[in-house]
């Protein structure tokens, strides 16, 4: 019988490679202000804000639509039922 290896850990103390200062691969607070001080927790959305949708965020829905889609036919009922599409020189319903 062959022992399974455990989680791997990583070592206690400072990287052999790295300053006590290194700050890589520290995630940078994103959105949020508290006191003048940036958190990592985003500022609360207004009820306008909530039904707004940016272009990137269609074209992103859009992308994930396409690449899972089984075929056109399939991809474009999806659209349509996600309100990705609409009349030619129309927004979408999405961003109505």
């Amino acid at each position: 019988m062959s022992a399974m290896p455990g989680p791997r850990r990583r070592p206690a103390g400072l990287h052999p490679e790295r300053g006590a200062t290194d700050t890589a691969g520290v995630p940078e607070p994103r959105s949020g202000h508290e006191g003048g001080l940036v958190t990592g927790v985003p500022a609360q959305r207004t009820a306008a804000d909530v039904y707004r949708v940016s272009e990137e965020q269609v074209h992103r829905a859009r992308m994930a639509v396409a690449r899972n889609a089984l075929d056109s036919d399939d991809c474009r009922e999806l659209l349509d039922m996600l309100g990705l599409i609409g009349e030619p020189g129309e927004a979408p319903p999405v961003r109505r």
